[in-house]
């Protein structure tokens, strides 16, 4: 147990003198004027390399705590190790810290302990950014770059590249930033509306395109970032921009449909004429300004055959035919520049009319089950049907076919026995439908409310 109890103290104390000595091998960069800034950090990779920004080189210092009590610091222009350009220079010791002065910007510094470049403790690159600092006296919308899809800005600006060399001699720029802010619009809410919302992104807007945005805005910038670091921040808004990129959604809703009826004989995916429906573009105006609905139907081994076209942002219509239908949808910005199609046109299919006749049913019996006279359809597009006693006088007569006769006269059942219908329809196909013949009402004994005399 005790030998067990050591082992863990053991490991602990390893732990915390590697963590110790990690630590103890970073570098710290003071000076100039604010807190100098960690631009680029790749400490934790094979190359141990940084890029620290100061504003200014006065009192710029670099302190290392080394492990080995032999050590040497180096600096390098364009490549350090063997076969660069690595120089020693002098440095001061202060307790078990080395340090560095008089700095030079544009150089790496680097230290080499027990003269071997496999003991080096990391490398860092020193920008004095106050060379380099962002300068911005106009900033603007690049309209010829700009187009349907992105938003390319423009500026007069002086922006020097920040270059550097990593320790293997590879040259880099160091890459700025901007907080760019402007307006653009967002489907939002249970009702789908295109809102208008701020969007605030960090992002080189000079060497990178941003989204377009769906409303006119001017777009703020601020920045560089690195400037915002050293409290010299430059904010410029542009004029504003009009905007022609069209984003939209449809909505559709169903006007009328008996899509819940038992009696309706669904077909596959298609639907029973007639259906209405109602299709709205939902779309960032007043951007988007000039709508084309387009409706038309399929002709096998054809061109489709145009139904109805409409410039409003909504359309209605009623699809009473059977076949195959297509609903297109093109958008345009006020310009014509900018123009936004459905992917995929909306297809609608109107199934073939069918119609079955039942020859009994038995009304006051048994309730719920086979107590009402229906026929089994879909796509009717119209619909009258009578009831005739064997005498030839009229006991019902209705012309909604998802609805039926509940075997009763006045409120009260007829006798059993046999009633003659005569139906006359007209199919999605825009033919006649002409039915009639013989229902039987079954009961097998006299209910309370039956008419016993017709």
């Amino acid at each position: 147990m005790q030998r067990n109890c050591l082992r863990r103290v053991l490991g602990t104390l390893c732990f915390l003198l590697l963590v110790l000595t990690a630590h103890a091998q970073k570098y710290t960069v003071t000076g100039g004027q604010g807190t100098p800034l960690l631009a680029f950090d790749e400490s934790a990779n094979s190359s141990k390399f940084q890029v620290y920004l100061v504003y200014g080189m006065d009192n710029v210092e670099i302190r290392y705590t080394p492990t080995s009590s032999s050590y040497q610091w180096y600096r390098y222009k364009n490549k350090a190790g063997a076969g660069g350009d690595g120089e020693r220079i002098s440095s001061e010791q202060e307790g078990g810290t080395t340090v560095i002065r008089n700095i030079e910007e544009g150089y790496g510094y680097y230290v080499v302990e027990d003269d071997n470049m496999a003991k080096t403790g990391g490398y860092v690159w020193i920008i004095d950014y106050s060379k380099y600092a962002f300068d911005i006296t106009r900033l603007y919308v690049d309209a010829e770059r700009s187009n349907c899809d992105y938003m390319a800005l423009g500026a007069t600006a002086d922006m020097k590249d920040m270059k550097y060399y990593t320790p293997s001699g590879s040259s880099k720029i160091l890459d700025r930033e901007f907080d760019i802010t402007y307006q653009t619009m967002k489907l939002m809410g249970e009702d789908d509306i295109y809102t208008t919302v701020t969007v605030d992104t960090i992002i080189d807007p000079f060497k990178k395109v941003l989204p377009p945005p769906l409303c006119d805005t001017d777009v703020t910038l601020k920045g560089d970032l690195f400037a915002r670091h050293f409290g010299m921040e430059k904010v410029i808004t542009s004029d504003v921009y009009q905007a022609v990129a069209v984003d939209a959604v449809v909505k559709i809703d169903t006007v009328s449909y008996a899509s819940d009826v038992p009696n309706l004989v669904v077909k596959g995916d298609s639907l029973s004429a007639p259906v209405e429906f109602n299709f709205t573009a939902i779309a960032n105006t007043p951007v988007a300004a000039v709508f084309k609905w387009t409706i038309s139907q399929k002709n096998e081994g054809g061109k489709n055959t145009p139904l109805s076209t409409s410039p409003n942002e909504d359309v209605n219509y009623v699809f009473n035919q059977n076949g195959t239908y297509f609903v297109d949808l093109e958008i345009s910005d006020r310009t014509l520049a900018c123009t936004w199609k459905l992917e995929e046109p909306i297809t609608i299919n109107i199934s073939d009319t069918y119609i079955d006749v039942p020859n009994a049913f038995s009304p006051g019996t048994t309730p719920g089950i086979n107590d009402e006279f229906r026929v089994a359809y879909r796509s009717l597009t119209r619909f009258k049907c009578w009831i005739f006693n064997r005498w030839g006088a009229e006991i019902y007569y209705w012309t909604d076919p998802s609805k039926g006769w509940d075997g009763k006269k006045g409120g009260k059942y007829v006798a059993p026995g046999v009633y003659f219908y005569v139906i006359e329809a007209t199919g999605s196909d825009g033919k006649s439908i002409k039915k009639k013949g013989s229902i039987n009402i079954l009961r097998s004994k006299r209910i309370d409310d039956e008419i016993i005399e017709e």
